[in-house]
């Protein structure tokens, strides 16, 4: 529908602006979902929805982003407007994913590669896999995260399309790093190269390829070469106010600087990454953050400045009161709607191939 295509052209550069003008994309936001209101065309109405959802996710606090999307997917569903269903528990699991709520984000991807099963949907299925994977890295369990994204990819083969692929290999290299698989981290961050040579414009994920060579290179204790492709990241996230990316990979080049001696610089990205990380309600960072500087003060000798960041070490931990600190793991109704979807999705990639 070209006139449905207009609509989200708008609605992409709402989201375009909103990551450097937050304020003026909501006010934008607010009017397309007024006219589109006023138009009584559902399809339209929720793309509207949607649109300032994208605008409000970006904001440190989520809880106003997750309501409207609760709301916009009860409209779905009273519009049956069923093909948008799964995308909309995607970005639901997302916000949830990003304000930490582990469980809430597992339970909404979850609803989503139902949906896709049950309308075999290859790609939604594809994207619902790479959100239950982050759910098994976001508790460490790196070894499951990375059966998910295989089988995101395994999905998502025959459709050959290159940003959903790279989405997955960044993921891949993501977990293969954290299980110290370095030879199958550099074979994804490769094939992503590529497509970003290409021409595929995602800055923000270049940005996290750069970040995970570098953390190979500083695992490999190549710490000169980790600190050229940290820049790198560094300098491509801030540019592109990615905050969370930015955070990360601050504290990988403190580190990184502490490694090759130079803790005047160390100090400074830790300063910045604890101002960022708290700015944007980011509390594992900063606890992270604050932890390393009051190490890094202590054994330079300055007693006073390692208290003062102790404390507020502590003053964090006793805040954060989020889910991944009662100890998560999988539970047996999630686990076995997983298995009785991957079921599921077997045949549905049976009959893909079928029609392919």
């Amino acid at each position: 529908m070209p006139e449905l295509n207009q609509h989200q052209a708008r609605s992409n550069a709402i989201a375009a602006l909103a990551i450097h003008d937050d304020v003026n994309a909501l006010a934008q936001a607010e009017i397309m979902l007024s006219e589109a209101q006023a138009m009584r065309m559902p399809a339209v109405i929720a793309l509207a929805m949607q649109t300032k959802v994208r605008v409000l996710q970006l904001r440190p606090n989520k809880a106003p982003a997750i309501s409207l999307q609760n709301e916009l997917i009860r409209y779905l569903k009273r519009e049956q407007l069923q093909q948008d269903l799964a995308a909309a528990y995607w970005r639901l699991g997302q916000i949830y994913y990003d304000s930490l709520a582990y469980y809430r984000a597992l339970d909404a991807w979850l609803k989503s590669l139902e949906i896709a099963s049950e309308r075999q949907d290859i790609y939604a299925a594809a994207r619902a896999y790479i959100g239950v994977g982050k759910f098994f890295f976001g508790l460490g369990e790196y070894t499951r995260a990375l059966h998910c994204h295989s089988m995101a990819q395994t999905i998502a083969n025959s459709l050959n399309l290159i940003q959903l692929d790279t989405e997955i290999g960044l993921n891949i290299a993501a977990d293969a790093f954290r299980l110290q698989d370095y030879d199958t981290a550099l074979n994804a961050l490769n094939k992503a190269r590529a497509a970003f040579d290409a021409g595929l414009n995602r800055p923000s994920w270049l940005g996290e390829a750069d970040f995970y060579q570098g953390m190979i290179y500083f695992e490999q204790a190549q710490f000169s070469l980790a600190q050229e492709y940290l820049s790198r990241a560094y300098t491509i996230h801030h540019q592109h106010h990615n905050t969370w990316g930015e955070s990360h990979v601050l504290l990988a080049l403190a580190r990184t600087f502490i490694k090759l001696g130079e803790y005047a610089d160390a100090v400074a990205y830790l300063e910045t990454a604890c101002t960022l990380s708290e700015q944007h309600q980011q509390i594992l960072l900063s606890i992270e953050a604050y932890e390393i500087l009051s190490l890094l003060y202590l054994e330079q000798g300055d007693a006073a400045k390692a208290l003062q960041f102790h404390k507020r070490l502590h003053a964090l931990i006793r805040s954060n009161r989020h889910e991944q600190n009662s100890g998560l793991r999988l539970s047996r109704n999630a686990s076995q709607r997983l298995q009785d979807i991957e079921s599921q999705l077997e045949l549905a990639r049976l009959q893909a191939r079928v029609l392919h």
